[in-house]
């Protein structure tokens, strides 16, 4: 089921998400020409941040240094987060509410699964970040559309939580494992027949409305599989589709932001269709433009 991982890292005993997510913002931002002081929101995940609230967002905006007027705004709709964050910060854009916006996504699930279990295989660690702005000369993308298909009655199939293993009066009596990823029997059997076949229906639904050819597009997918990665490519027919799933493993929420840092170069189209999963159970497409000039 998890399939085409020949190696993932993972961060040592003495590192943090929020440390390989600051270096992925940092980049972002010499990139991008954008100085922390110039950032208004900060905006995307730490999966899974060290507290249950607040998220590792305030440590990382901290870290970075950021104004006192950017306020970090997490999402917790793993593992969609980053194409959410996309078009969150593209209508703030549009609205004129926001100038400079910092999205990041990171994850650290190799500390969150069941090593008795197959899927924890899969998991790697990672973080990928970028900035979005107004009309820029810098400006290498822009977001043209996105589509969601969301089957919340598959809601509780596959989650992450601690498990209750002393059942206390009170709350605070009450003694928990760490929170680790549950699959459930109906979560495998979801993952195969919602993430194969359900997934690439709001990308085409996507492609259809905007008049483009699969041909027009590079995919690039979240990374969990190379069976889902092949079943999607079979549907939509893309020019290319990209993966880092085979070096980087399955980084959760950063794994589509990595995937278009790394191998941006590679990119020949006019067009990226972005593709997520949620563990809700949801799909959400999202399709980027070249600018012109790039």
């Amino acid at each position: 089921m998890f399939q085409g991982i020949e190696r993932r890292h993972v961060l040592g005993p003495n590192e943090t998400l929020v440390a390989i997510m600051a270096a992925a913002a940092e980049k972002a931002m010499i990139d991008a020409g954008v100085a922390a002081s110039d950032v208004d929101l900060l905006l995307g995940c730490a999966s899974l941040s060290q507290y249950i609230v607040p998220s590792d967002l305030g440590a990382l905006h901290a870290r970075l240094g950021l104004p006192q007027r950017c306020i970090p705004l997490p999402l917790a709709n793993d593992f969609s987060n980053f194409t959410q964050s996309l078009v969150i910060a593209d209508a703030l854009l549009r609205a004129g509410r926001m100038r400079t916006i910092l999205v990041v996504a990171g994850g650290d699930w190799t500390r969150a699964v069941d090593y008795d279990q197959g899927a924890s295989i899969s998991a790697g660690d990672g973080a990928g970040a970028a900035v979005l702005c107004g009309p820029s000369t810098g400006v290498r993308w822009t977001i043209l559309d996105q589509q969601a298909l969301v089957r919340s009655d598959l809601y509780g199939a596959m989650f992450v939580s601690g498990d209750v293993v002393h059942a206390g009066g009170q709350p605070q009596d009450q003694e928990y494992s760490g929170p680790y990823f549950h699959m459930t029997d109906a979560g495998a059997q979801d993952f195969r027949s919602f993430g194969a076949d359900t997934a690439p229906v709001p990308a085409q639904m996507l492609l259809n409305r905007q008049g483009i050819c699969g041909r027009d597009v590079t995919l690039i997918g979240h990374q969990a599989s190379t069976v889902l990665l092949g079943a999607w490519a079979k549907v939509i027919e893309p020019a290319a589709a990209l993966s880092t799933i085979e070096n980087f493993g399955n980084m959760t929420v950063a794994s589509i932001a990595v995937t278009l840092a790394a191998l941006e170069a590679e990119i020949e189209t006019p067009y990226v269709l972005l593709l997520a999963l949620g563990l809700d159970m949801h799909a959400h497409a999202v399709l980027l433009r070249r600018a012109s000039g790039h």
